[in-house]
C-alpha cells in the first residue's frame, strides 16, 4: 500500500489498530479497525436496490459488467481528514490518502460518487458501489451505451481493470437477470446464499 501511495507515515493523534483476518482460500487480509472513529456521524445516503437493478437488467438483451479497480481507493481524502485514518503498524504509524475500506461513511461516500459520474446514464447503465452494469436491448445500443459509460468513468479519473463482453445475463448475490427476464440463482432455489 505504501509503494501504491495509498497510505503514508502519520504524526497523526488517532490512531486504530490493524487486524488480520484469515480468508477462504487461506491468504491472509490486512483489515483497520476504525470502530472508534465509526462512531462519527451518519452518512444517510441511499444505496441501490438490488431488486430495483435486477428489475433493469432483465428487461435487457446485453449485459456489460464492470468492475473499478480498487474502488475506494481512487478516491483521495481530503488531506484534513487523512489523520482521523491513522493506524499502527510494527513498522510505525501510516495514515490513508485515499478512502479507505472499513469506514462506515465509505460506501455511500463511494455510491454518491459513482451516482453523480453515470449521472444521464441512468437508462442504461447502473452501479452498485465499485460494480457497473451497462444493460441495452440490442447490440448496437450496447456498442454506444459501453462507449458513453467508459468515457464519463475515463472523464472522472476511473480506471478499469477489465470489462466483461456483452453478455446474455449477469448473475449478482440475490438473483440473475437479463435476457428479458429476472429469476432467482440457483443457490437461491436451494434455499441459501453462500
Amino acid at each position: 500500500m505504501k509503494e501504491l501511495g495509498v497510505i503514508v507515515p502519520s504524526t497523526s493523534e488517532w490512531s486504530s489498530p490493524m487486524v488480520i483476518v484469515p480468508k477462504k482460500d487461506g491468504s491472509l487480509l490486512v483489515c483497520i479497525d476504525f470502530r472508534k472513529l465509526n462512531t462519527s456521524k451518519f452518512d444517510a445516503y441511499p444505496m441501490p436496490r438490488v431488486d430495483d437493478l435486477l428489475e433493469k437488467i432483465g428487461r435487457a438483451q446485453y449485459i456489460t459488467t464492470l468492475d473499478l479497480c480498487k474502488g475506494y481507493w481512487q478516491v483521495p481524502l481530503n488531506p484534513e481528514s487523512r489523520p482521523y485514518t491513522a493506524f499502527r503498524t510494527p513498522l510505525g504509524l501510516f495514515q490513508f490518502t485515499v478512502l479507505p475500506f472499513g469506514l462506515h461513511r465509505a460506501p455511500p461516500t463511494f455510491q454518491r460518487l459513482m451516482d453523480r459520474v453515470l449521472q444521464g446514464c441512468e437508462d442504461w447503465s447502473a452501479a452498485y458501489l465499485d460494480d457497473v452494469v451497462i444493460h441495452s436491448k440490442s447490440w448496437s445500443k450496447r456498442l454506444q451505451h459501453l462507449q458513453q459509460t467508459l468515457k464519463r468513468i475515463k472523464e472522472a479519473g476511473g480506471k478499469l481493470p477489465g470489462v466483461s463482453p456483452g453478455q446474455r445475463t449477469a448473475e449478482t448475490t440475490n438473483g440473475q437477470g437479463g435476457g428479458n427476464s429476472k429469476k432467482p440463482t440457483s443457490k437461491d432455489q436451494e434455499g441459501g446464499h453462500s
